[in-house]
């Protein structure tokens, strides 16, 4: 089940390791999280366990607190975007 809030993780995941250089290799080597694991974690396609999450952002340098407030501060912006009017 692909809620809004598992896509956004995703794309925050990806986005974490294309800003640090990482590929999925490099980030599992430094884990020891299985790299399709970690593929399925980045495309959504599993159901997240906060332990593993915990592992992955904590490779970025972040914890569970930043990595969440970031994307509740991404989607307060999308949202609060979507009700400004549009300027021509």
């Amino acid at each position: 089940m692909h809620t809004e809030i598992n896509i956004r993780t995703a794309a925050s995941l990806r986005g974490l390791r294309a800003e640090k250089n990482m590929t999925i290799e490099d980030v599992a080597n430094k884990t020891g999280i299985n790299k399709d694991t970690i593929s399925r974690y980045e495309n959504s396609n599993v159901s997240m366990q906060l332990y593993i999450l915990d592992k992955l952002v904590e490779c970025y340098g972040i914890g569970l607190d930043i990595f969440f407030k970031n994307i509740y501060d991404k989607m307060q912006n999308d949202e609060k975007e979507k009700q400004e009017p549009q300027k021509e």
